[in-house]
C-alpha cells in the first residue's frame, strides 16, 4: 500500500472514531483534530513507513479512549444518562446500558448455573458487589457526582455486605468482642444465647440508623401519608410474624411461661435481625430520592438481584420437577435483572414509574411465592408453615410499597412533598 493508501485508510478510521466524542466537542474541535492527525500520519509514514503509521495508531487509540471517557463524563450535555438523570424524562439508552450491566452478569450466571454443574451464580453472588462498585467509586471521586447507574451496584454491595455480616465473627471486634466470646449473656434478668445477643446488637444498630433517617425524612417532608401507612403495614407484618411463631411453638410443645417469654423475645430479635436491614436500605434510598426520585428504586433492585429463591438442585430437593424450578428461577432473575430496570429508567411520568416499580417486582415476588407453595404442597406441611414461609416475601412487598411511596409520591402525596411544603416543614 502506498503512502496515500495508508493515510487515506487512517483518515477514514479516525473520522469514524471522532463520532465517539460528545456533539459539542466534535463541533468545536473535530475539524482541527482531523487535520492534525492527517499531518501526523503523513509525517509518520515519511519517516518510518507503515511501521510509523502503526506506532502513531497505538498512541492515538490510547489517547482517544481516555479523552472520550473524560469528555463524556465532564460535558454538561453528554453526562446526562451517564451520571445524572433529567427530571421527568427517560434515561438515554447509553445510560440504560450501564444500568443493565449488573443484571446481565447475574442473569448470565443464573443461566449457566441452570444448564451446567458450574456454580457461576454463587461465585457472582459473593464477589460481584465488590467489583461492580469500584467503577462507581472511581467516577464518584473523579466527577464528585454519584452516577445514576451506580445505584444498582450500591444496593448489590449492601446485600453482599449484609451476607458477610451474618457470617462475621463478632468476637473479633476490638473492645466489644469479649462480649461475644461467651456462650450466653444475662440481660435484664434473662439469659440470652450468644446468637440472641448478636441479633440484639445488630438490630439496635439498625434501629438507631432508622431513627436518624426517619427524623431526617420528617424534617425534609419526604414521608407522605401513604408512606406512613406502608410503614405501619411493614410493622404490623413484623408483629404478626412474632405472634404466629409463638402460636406454632406453643401448639407444638408445652413450655413454661418463662420459657415461652424467652422464646418470643429471642424470636423477636431474630426477626428484627432479618427484616430491619431491608427497611434500613429503603430509608437510605430516601437520601438519593431528592436527586434521582424514582430512579432510587434501582438500589432496591440491586438488593433483590442476588436473592436465592431456590438453592442448588439435587437429590435432596428433587421432589419438585427440575424444569419448574429452572423456569421459575430464570423468570425471577430475568424480571428483576432486565425487565424492571429498563421499564423504570425509560418511564418518564410519575404514574408510569410507579407501575414500572410495582408491577415487575410484584411478578417476581409471585414467582418466589409460587415455588414456596409448590414446596409446601409436595412436602405436605401445615397451613401455618405455609403462611410462615410466604411471610418474608410479603414483608419484602410491604417494604417495596413503602419505597414507591417515598421515592414516587403521586397525587396529594406529591403536593405534600413539594418544595414549599418541604420548606415549611424545615421551619
Amino acid at each position: 500500500m502506498n503512502m496515500n493508501g495508508w493515510v487515506a485508510s487512517s483518515q477514514r478510521v479516525y473520522r469514524w472514531l471522532l463520532r465517539l466524542y460528545p456533539q459539542d466537542y466534535r463541533t468545536a474541535y473535530g475539524m482541527e483534530m482531523f487535520h492534525v492527525f492527517t499531518a501526523q500520519c503523513r509525517e509518520a509514514h515519511k519517516g518510518q513507513g507503515r511501521w510509523g503509521i502503526l506506532s502513531l495508531w497505538s498512541r492515538t487509540l490510547a489517547d482517544v479512549i481516555v479523552t472520550v471517557i473524560r469528555e463524556h463524563l465532564s460535558d454538561p450535555h453528554a453526562r446526562v444518562g451517564l451520571l445524572e438523570a433529567t427530571p421527568n424524562a427517560p434515561l438515554p439508552w447509553k445510560g440504560v446500558l450501564l444500568v443493565l450491566i449488573p443484571g446481565l452478569i447475574f442473569f448470565v450466571s443464573q443461566i449457566e448455573q441452570v444448564i451446567s454443574n458450574n456454580d457461576w451464580f454463587y461465585f457472582v453472588f459473593y464477589r460481584a458487589g465488590y467489583f461492580l462498585i469500584l467503577p462507581v467509586l472511581l467516577v464518584w471521586v473523579w466527577t464528585r457526582r454519584f452516577p445514576v447507574w451506580g445505584l444498582i451496584p450500591l444496593g448489590l454491595l449492601y446485600a453482599t455486605l449484609w451476607e458477610y455480616v451474618q457470617r462475621f465473627q463478632l468476637e473479633s471486634l476490638p473492645f466489644i468482642g469479649k462480649w461475644f466470646a461467651r456462650e450466653s449473656i444475662e440481660l435484664v434478668g434473662t439469659e440470652l444465647s450468644i446468637y440472641a445477643w448478636r441479633y440484639l446488637f445488630t438490630s439496635m444498630i439498625c434501629l438507631i440508623l432508622l431513627g436518624i433517617l426517619l427524623r431526617v425524612g420528617v424534617q425534609r417532608g419526604q414521608i407522605s401519608r401513604t408512606g406512613w401507612i406502608w410503614l405501619g403495614v411493614y410493622g404490623s407484618l413484623f408483629v404478626l410474624r412474632i405472634v404466629l411463631e409463638g402460636y406454632r411453638s406453643f401448639s407444638s410443645w408445652w413450655v413454661s411461661p418463662e420459657e415461652m417469654n424467652k422464646y418470643l423475645f429471642e424470636t423477636s430479635l431474630w426477626l428484627g435481625y432479618t427484616s430491619l436491614p431491608f427497611l434500613l436500605l429503603v430509608f437510605i434510598g430516601m437520601l438519593f430520592a431528592r436527586k434521582y426520585e424514582g430512579f432510587s428504586f434501582l438500589m432496591l433492585l440491586g438488593y433483590l438481584l442476588p436473592i436465592v429463591i431456590f438453592g442448588r438442585y439435587g437429590v435432596w430437593n428433587d421432589y419438585i420437577p427440575f424444569y419448574v424450578v429452572s423456569l421459575t428461577v430464570v423468570a425471577y432473575r430475568f424480571i428483576v435483572a432486565l425487565i424492571a430496570p429498563v421499564w423504570l429508567v425509560r418511564a418518564a411520568a410519575i404514574p408510569s414509574r410507579q407501575r414500572a416499580a410495582a408491577i415487575p417486582v410484584a411478578i417476581a415476588i409471585l414467582c418466589h411465592l409460587f415455588l414456596s407453595v409448590i414446596t409446601w404442597k409436595v412436602i405436605a406441611m401445615s397451613r401455618l408453615d405455609l403462611i410462615l414461609i410466604v411471610w418474608d416475601p410479603l414483608m419484602t412487598a410491604a417494604g417495596l410499597g413503602l419505597a414507591v411511596a417515598l421515592y414516587l409520591p403521586g397525587g396529594e402525596d406529591r403536593t405534600v412533598l413539594s418544595p414549599p411544603a418541604v420548606s415549611a416543614a424545615a421551619e
